[in-house]
């Protein structure tokens, strides 16, 4: 023993050597002014209204911008936006214009400074008043529908077309005019919806027969919401200002076309862009001058300017091209108005962006370049830090006291707002009990994987939301590591041991293959303690690892799996988990991967979109939270501590400060995160190349 020791430990430096040296030439790179980031995951495209993957936005970020973005308190800020003002309008309709005007005196009477009550000419039939909100939301226009005396009841209804064509029978159907209708819209090409007034059941009977009018023989009519003794449409607007002078990464001017297009082109269904549930509420976006933006919505949507902070695609490239040609062309070969542009992308080896000569913002960034290098393994990415060829290092855990004590480096460490979980296919029957999920939930013990998993930098997660978000339901509690509970749950549920100690039902084996990602050494370590103590309660999991573009595409996005290892990595302000947990959003590219149906996760996913109260939204995330964590679609595990390294001093930040001047201060963590920042860090040795004249505060941290 001891002679191996002697013998195996040099052996074993040398090769970590030679390991060094080799990615250290492999790696190496011009160092001038140039910053590389290590990254174990590729990007799976650039066009930002179809990935969904961390990797992809991380460069991204770089390349695209948006109209807003988040200052480093994560605060609205505007990008490609220079300014922006949220309105409503909120509408009653009459079946007289008698009725109107009252209604609209009762109205004004009222209204405080600043509000605007119109009564406008007839609409199918119904005179309809008009009133102008400051601020978008239900509460002001429920109190104004107390004061309201003989407007019309108002339906919603979906046509749902067999053969599509929404967006051509809706433009018929417009023109020749439904009795009632008082507005229409195109959701996709197989759905129609449309608001109407006065009776429901006569406005069903002359949508269906205009419906025949046009010979649409296929059609299902269904009333989507009746709203409840709704009197009123509650229609916010967003009126955006676009910066002047933005240009194109090719030199043409950025315009509100371009924000049009976006729009478009991620409600378009032949895109299929996983992005489109943020933009379903809007009714139309409209271009008044070439900078000046509309946005108005079908009903409330308090995260409207969260979603605006989707990047913005080039209309003069992309517009009537289909989605094959954006996959040739554009997904690899991105153009887009931030600070650097696409260079040269070498598939599994690195990503090199460039600055952008044409930025706006110019005269930053400071940085020549940035070079996003795929590594294969943990080891490999230690080692291309630790050797200087990769700046940053997200630290494994097992890793993050050795740098913290080590004076050459600095730490940036915070809870992170993502989370790792176990998806179960709930389209397989397996996976349909819910005693069978809550069993799985019980057998695992994830309190152990947090201690040698983590190193206990991180806590155990109790679902779809993260301690640090203001409105996580600290009460909930999560399931508890109980293998006896979890083989009783087994039992009730009909699986009992068979002859080699696996459970069977009805002559079939509990078995299943979980899969993940390679080169992720915490989700393969998750798998195989997994398989460990679902063993002991009588379950066989078999695991299998696949290259990250393989794992992502050809079964996460299809649905080809029975469970995998993955995590989620959200925006901290974010309540809206429309996107991941709706039933609607369980198709092939969506984000609903496991096919979770819940007609009461449902509901509050629809209601907490349309609420700017914030207790009330603190109420109805915590009965979210807490209804998905019973449904245990997920194996919910843990959220990390996270952690990123650089050495020492090796980067500065030198930023505007929004008043003409300047800051230069150390990097340093803040609410965004500490790469916020990142377009305008600089080398200290590489100061003197920055512009002179600078007026310059310098800031040192505490």
């Amino acid at each position: 023993m001891i002679r191996r020791l002697i013998v195996g430990v040099p052996l074993l430096l040398l090769a970590l050597v030679g390991v060094s040296y080799y990615f250290s030439a492999r790696l190496a790179t011009e160092r001038e002014n140039v910053m590389s980031v290590g990254t174990l995951g590729e990007a799976s495209n650039l066009n930002p209204i179809l990935s969904t993957d961390a990797a992809s936005s991380e460069v991204s970020s770089l390349i695209f911008q948006s109209l807003l973005t988040v200052d480093e308190n994560m605060a609205q800020k505007g990008e490609l936006a220079e300014s922006w003002k949220q309105s409503q309008r909120t509408r009653f309709f009459f079946s007289s214009r008698e009725a109107a005007v009252r209604a609209r005196d009762a109205v004004v009477g009222m209204l405080g400074e600043g509000e605007r009550a119109e009564v406008l000419e007839e609409v199918s039939g119904f005179c309809e008043l008009r009133v102008f909100l400051l601020e978008p939301g239900l509460d002001f226009s429920e109190k104004i529908a107390g004061v309201v005396e003989g407007a019309e009841a108002l339906s919603e209804w979906t046509v749902v077309l067999a053969g599509g064509g929404a967006a051509d029978l809706l433009g018929r159907l417009e023109k020749k005019g439904v009795a009632g209708a008082i507005r229409w819209f195109s959701e996709s090409g197989n759905l129609l919806n449309v608001s109407g007034t006065g009776d429901a059941k006569k406005f069903r009977e002359a949508l269906e027969a205009a419906l025949a009018g046009e010979g649409v023989a296929q059609a299902e009519v269904r009333e989507s919401e009746t709203g409840g003794g709704a009197i009123f449409l509650a229609e916010p607007q967003v009126d955006f200002v676009l910066r002047k002078g933005v240009l194109w990464q090719d030199g043409v001017p950025f315009t509100g076309e371009d924000v049009l297009f976006t729009y478009q082109a991620i409600m378009d269904d032949a895109v299929a862009s996983p992005r489109k549930p943020d933009f379903t509420l809007i009714q139309e976006v409209l271009v008044p001058s070439p900078h000046e933006v509309v946005v108005r919505y079908r009903k409330p949507y308090a995260p409207a300017l969260n979603s605006w902070r989707m990047p913005v695609i080039p209309a003069h490239l992309l517009k009537g091209k289909s989605r094959k040609w954006q996959e040739d062309n554009f997904n690899r070969n991105p153009v887009g108005t931030g600070p650097y542009k696409l260079a040269k992308w070498k598939t599994n080896e690195y990503l090199r962006l460039e600055k952008n000569p044409l930025y706006w913002r110019s005269p930053g960034p400071w940085m020549d370049a940035v070079v996003f290098r795929v590594l294969p393994d943990p080891l490999t990415l230690r080692l291309a830090f630790e050797t200087g060829q990769v700046d940053f290092w997200s630290v494994d855990p097992w890793a993050v006291r050795s740098f913290r004590e080590d004076k050459r480096f600095q730490l940036f460490s915070s809870p992170s707002s993502s989370y790792s979980y176990v998806g179960w296919n709930l389209r397989r029957p397996l996976f349909g009990d819910l005693r069978v999920r809550k069993a799985l939930a019980q057998a695992i013990n994830v309190p152990q994987m947090i201690r040698y998993l983590l190193y206990g930098y991180g806590v155990q997660s109790t679902g779809i939301f993260t301690p640090q978000m203001w409105f996580f339901d600290p009460s909930l509690r999560p399931l508890p590591y109980d293998p006896g509970a979890a083989k009783a749950l087994l039992a009730e549920a009909g699986w009992m041991p068979g002859a080699d100690g696996i459970l069977q039902k009805g002559g079939e084996r509990f078995s299943f293959t979980i899969i993940t990602n390679n080169g992720n050494e915490v989700r393969r370590d998750i798998a195989t303690l997994l398989q460990d103590d679902l063993k002991k309660v009588g379950i066989e999991v078999k695991i299998e690892l696949y290259e990250w573009a393989v794992f992502l595409t050809r079964h996460i996005n299809k649905g080809d799996f029975d469970a995998m290892v993955l995590g989620w990595s959200l925006p901290q302000d974010d309540f809206d988990q429309f996107q991941i947990w709706h039933s609607s959003q369980a198709g092939p590219e969506q984000l609903n991967v496991v096919g979770y149906q819940s007609k009461k996760a449902d509901a509050i996913l629809e209601k907490i979109r349309q609420e700017y109260n914030r207790g009330r939204v603190m109420a109805m995330a915590a009965e979210l939270q807490k209804t998905i964590y019973e449904d245990q679609p997920y194996l919910f595990l843990f959220v990390p501590q996270g952690t990123s390294v650089m050495w020492k001093d090796a980067y500065r930040v030198c930023r505007p400060d929004d008043a003409g001047g300047w800051i230069d201060e150390p990097v340093r963590l803040t609410k965004a995160g500490w790469s916020i920042y990142m377009e305008w860090f600089y080398r200290p040795e590489y100061a003197a190349s920055l512009p002179a004249g600078r007026v310059i505060r310098k800031e040192e941290n505490p």
